[in-house]
C-alpha cells in the first residue's frame, strides 16, 4: 500500500491511510476510539488528524455526547482516496493470483472488509463473552 501511495504521490503514510480506512468503515468515529483501534497513542493520533484535516482528507467535529471528544469523518477527497486504493488493491490481487489457484483472493479481501466492519460495530466488553 505504501507503494501505491507513493506512486500516486499522496502525501500520507500508511498509518494515516489505515486511519482513513477505519473512518471509512465506521464513520463517524470518536478520535479516542480510532486511536485505540489502530493502536497509536493519542499524541500521534492528534498529529495525524491535524495533517489529514490540513490536506482535506478528514474532517473533525465536536462529539455531541461529549464536546471534549472529536468525531472523525472523511471529506469527499478522503472518500475518493479510500475507494481508489481499494480498487487498486483488488486489481493487484487479480494480477498476482495464480490462474490455477482455488482461492479467490479478491473475494477473501471483500470478506475481510465485511468482517472488519462487524468487528468495529461489536461494542461489548470481553469479560461478558
Amino acid at each position: 500500500m505504501n507503494q501505491i501511495l507513493e506512486a500516486d504521490q499522496v502525501p500520507i503514510n500508511i498509518t494515516e491511510f489505515y486511519l482513513l480506512v477505519l473512518v471509512s468503515e465506521s464513520s463517524p468515529i470518536n478520535q479516542r476510539m480510532a486511536a485505540r483501534t489502530i493502536a497509536v497513542d493519542e499524541g500521534l493520533m492528534t498529529r495525524m488528524v491535524r495533517h489529514l484535516v490540513t490536506i482535506d482528507l478528514l474532517q473533525k467535529t465536536d462529539d455531541p455526547a461529549d464536546r471534549r471528544n472529536k468525531q472523525l469523518v472523511l471529506t469527499p477527497a478522503g472518500d475518493q482516496l479510500v475507494r481508489r486504493a481499494i480498487q487498486v488493491l483488488h486489481h493487484w490481487w487479480q494480477n498476482v493470483t495464480p490462474p490455477d489457484t482455488t482461492v479467490n483472493f479478491q473475494a477473501m479481501t471483500e470478506q475481510l472488509q465485511r468482517l472488519s466492519t462487524r468487528v468495529l460495530q461489536f461494542d461489548h466488553p470481553l469479560e461478558n463473552l
